[in-house]
Formats: structure tokens, sequence, C-alpha cells
């Protein structure tokens, strides 16, 4: 069903919610208490899965997926295979709750499950099982983990983190959203698991909105991290937020005269049918949601967004951008963000950040590449955002794919503190990953002497697509993105070599390879 519419300080104060945690708030659960130097628990539960293989852990030694032979659907159901799976996790079956599950064209079903502790929410943690259309489990994958201490009993009050959240978010009519929510939260200071209030605070900032999950520690009463909703760069309503010339136009709706808003109305349709012919994807929910658009938004915005339920296109400035609606890329770019908020729900920050930004940059590639009939692969195939940026430059983009460095900012070759520069550059690693893959070639600067062998762009965005949907977690950094793409081609029936390129095209960005290049 296709549907659019377009529409044109406070001080820190800590109140203690108890005493000093007591010895029986910050121990674990005996099975819990592991020693994190050791994996020897972890190989113990490998060995109850004797097929079992490791396809990847993380720095900790803990998988982060692995494969084999793992259980039956019947063992599933009865929950001896989920617990057998999860300790390899170290995690238990009781903490692990089933939230969705999606069977592919292939008749495989991936579930996804939730991680709590305590009895509380662990954010972004998520195992998921594949199982085969006989009901095999041949795979686990995720970011969940556990096996470690942290406590669970509140020292600061709800309210004191409601402060410390908006102390620390600069910005101007500042508010929360709800009430704070206790969870657990893997810091971005240390990786380690922390008890924490989940405060939303929005507002607006000096050049978009703001809609942050503020994590504060429950027992410090530190920020731990802080996550965006706000993702920048059918079924339609697309409406005009000038207040002299409200447009509104829906589904099916003529033109309102409005070129902006026509333009864009347009372009999420293209998009849509590119996900409904390439994907089966019905909106960007899947299940047929009606798809908001607002043009005209603020005043010379040189941006556009997606903020949890609709897109806004700035008109630019006339300098640095036209009106960013107008061109496909933004709109499948954001569309995209929307796509992956009900897939993966990459987290929008630190290294996580850069790909789930690299996943829309990709899918406007390769929408823009269906659109031409032939699967192109001509230079503007990989370029974003050229049709509106810097109108006085010929053949200027907001990034270009294939040469990420060349806009002065963007990543071409992973480091080990690629998570702390913008989402926007960062992406660049994961941009020329796919730029390699689906055309071939080398590192456009040099930096890696890998040679890729192009699969094209076709099979490249489908890769990429079925790893967002049926592997990605919230948390998925490049390494465990490079393995889950691998093995999305391999489940798409790809051939060896095929399989071979993805890895290399990885290899040569400098994920999966070892510092001396």
């Amino acid at each position: 069903m296709r549907n659019r519419m377009l529409a044109a300080c406070l001080s820190l104060t800590l109140s203690a919610c108890g005493t000093e945690p007591s010895e029986s708030s910050t121990r674990p659960e005996r099975d819990q208490d592991v020693g994190l130097d050791s994996t020897g628990d972890v190989q113990t539960a490998l060995a109850a899965l004797p097929s079992a293989e490791v396809v990847g852990s993380h720095d900790d030694g803990v998988p982060f997926m692995i494969k084999g032979r793992l259980g039956a659907a019947q063992g599933l159901t009865a929950g001896a295979s989920l617990s057998d799976i999860a300790a390899v996790f170290r995690l238990r079956a009781s903490d692990l709750v089933r939230t969705r599950s999606h069977r592919d064209e292939q008749g495989h079903t991936h579930v996804r499950y939730g991680q709590t502790k305590n009895g509380l929410p662990v954010v972004g943690g998520e195992l998921i099982l594949h199982q085969d259309a006989s009901g095999l489990i041949y795979a686990a994958n995720g970011s969940a983990r556990d096996g470690e201490r942290a406590p669970s009993m509140p020292l600061i009050a709800s309210d004191a983190a409601r402060l410390a959240a908006l102390n620390t978010t600069p910005g101007h009519h500042l508010e929360t959203e709800g009430e704070p929510r206790l969870v657990y939260v893997r810091s971005s200071q240390d990786d380690k698991l922390k008890l924490a209030y989940e405060v939303v605070v929005t507002g607006e900032g000096a050049t978009q909105p703001i809609r942050d999950h503020v994590f504060v520690n429950a027992v410090s009463g530190v920020v731990e991290q802080r996550d965006s909703d706000i993702h920048t760069a059918l079924n339609r309503l697309v409406s005009s937020s000038k207040t002299n010339n409200p447009g509104v136009r829906a589904e099916g709706a003529p033109p309102t005269g409005d070129a902006v808003l026509d333009t864009t109305y347009d372009n999420l349709g293209e998009t849509y049918n590119c996900y409904k012919t390439l994907f089966n994807r019905d909106s960007y929910n899947n299940a047929g949601a009606q798809i908001k658009a607002l043009v005209h938004y603020g005043t010379n915005y040189v941006n556009a967004s997606w903020n949890g339920t609709q897109m806004m296109f700035g008109d630019g400035d006339g300098v640095r951008s036209l009106p960013l609606g107008l061109d496909k890329d933004m709109t499948t770019h954001e569309f995209t963000h929307a796509v992956t908020q009900y897939e993966s729900n990459l987290v929008y920050s630190r290294e996580t950040g850069g790909l789930n930004e690299s996943l829309s940059d990709i899918f406007a590639s390769v929408c823009e590449s269906w659109a031409s009939g032939t699967w192109s692969m001509a230079a503007d195939i990989y370029k974003i955002g050229e049709d509106v940026w810097t109108p006085g430059t010929e053949g200027d983009a907001v990034r270009y794919m294939d040469d990420p460095a060349k806009d002065g900012a963007s990543a071409d070759y992973w480091a080990s503190g690629v998570g702390i520069i913008d989402v926007h550059y960062s992406s660049g690693i994961g941009n020329l990953a796919y730029a390699l893959l689906s055309k071939g070639g080398t590192h456009p600067r040099g930096k890696s002497t890998k040679v890729v062998t192009g699969i094209g762009v076709e099979k490249a965005g489908r890769i990429f697509y079925k790893a967002n949907t049926d592997y990605f977690t919230t948390y998925t950094l490049y390494a465990q993105a490079k393995t889950y793409t691998e093995q999305a081609a391999r489940a798409l029936g790809y051939t060896s070599a095929e399989v071979a390129s993805v890895s290399t095209a990885w290899q040569a960005v400098g994920v999966g390879v070892s510092a001396a290049r």
C-alpha cells in the first residue's frame, strides 16, 4: 500500500534513594560471577554444542556470532536450545525476552530476543537465532552478553537524573519526555554494563531539532552516553511548514503547485517503489505505514532529517544547498533511516552511528542505480546530494562514496578512534566498502593493496539489506558488519567468489585486518 503525506540552567542536585550499595545489590548472581579475564566458561558452553564454530568475538573473548548445528526448533520451544546457546554469550535464557521474528524469502526464520538483567531491560542487548526451513538453528549472533557485576539499586533519584540530562544538553526550549526509565546500558566510556536512568530530552539545537536519549549513571550521576533520534541527511503525506502557504498533499491528490512539496512527494514515491520492487518492502515499517514528510522546515535549514515519526527537509540557503527535498538521494537517505529504526535499530552515535549513516547512503545509491533501468555505476551513483549541493560548484556533492576523503573530512580507512568522529564522516568506511564491492577496484588513495572484484550494485545492495534486517543489532560495529555481510551473502546463495569480494572490500578499508598494512 502506498500512502504518502508531505505537510509543507538548572543546577545538578543528586538525591540519594538509599545508602551505599549493599553487598547483595552489587553481587551478581552466581552463574554470572565469572572471571572476565578468562573465557573458560565460554569454552565450556561451546563444548555443549559440539558442532558450534565461533565466527567472531568481542574484545573480551565473548562471541558475537556462532554457527553450526545449534539445536532444533522443538528444543527452542522447550527452552533447552535457547539455554545452551545463551550460555555461550554468558546469558541465561530467563533473561531473554522474545521481541519479534522475520521469515525471509529463503524460508528461514530469524528470531530476535531482548536482553534483561535483574528484571530491567539492557538497552541494545539483542540476540538473534537463525533457523532454516526445517527448523534447524544454524547460527546465533548479537550484541547481548553478560557475566558482569553491576548494581541493581539506584543511589540517585530519577529527578536528579532528569536535571543531569537537561544540564548536559545544549539547546533551547529543552524539556524531558515522559518519566526517566531505569535500565542497563553498555557504557561508551568503558564498554561495561551500567545501571542508568534513560532520560529523553527534546528541544531545539543550533542547527536541528533535539530528541536525545541521555543515559545517566544511577549510582554516580554522570552521563554515560547519549543517543539521538534525529537522523540527518506507499502512503505519503507531505506538508509545508510555511504559515502563509500551508500546503498538504496526501496520497493520490493532484499537485499543489509548490514545486518543492510536489517534487519531494514524487521522490518519496520513487523510493517506495525501489524498496517494494527490490525487497518487497511495504513502506519503512514493512506494514504500509504512511510516509510523512515536512518541507520548508526551518529558516535556511541546510539539512534533512528523520525524527522517528516523519522526515523534515530544509530549503537550504541557496549557497550551500538548494531545498533538500529536491534530491532523490536525500529522500531515500532519510527513508532508510526509518527502515533501519524498524529493523536493526542501529544507534545514531559513535562507530555504530557511522554504520547507520552509511546504510542510508548505500540505499540512496542502490535506488538511484535501480532507477536508471540499467543498474548504472556512473560517477553520480556514488555521490550523495549532487543535485542540490553547492549549486554554484559543478559536480560537487555532500559525500563521495567511492572516495570519501574527497570531502576533506570523511574517514576512508578504519582505525580504533573512528567512533569519536561525527557519524557523517565515519560513514565513509562503510560507504567505500560498498562502492568497492559493487564496482570493484582498489582503495582510491592507496591505503591498502587489496584488489576487490566487483559484484554489481544490485547484489551489493541485497547483501546490505539482508544484513540490516536479519543480522545487525543496535550496537553493531564495523568489524561485526564485515562478519554479518559475509553471512548475508552466503544466506542469499551467492558464490564463494562473491563472498570473498565482501571480505576483501572490508579489508580494503581496514576492517578485519591487522594493524600492519
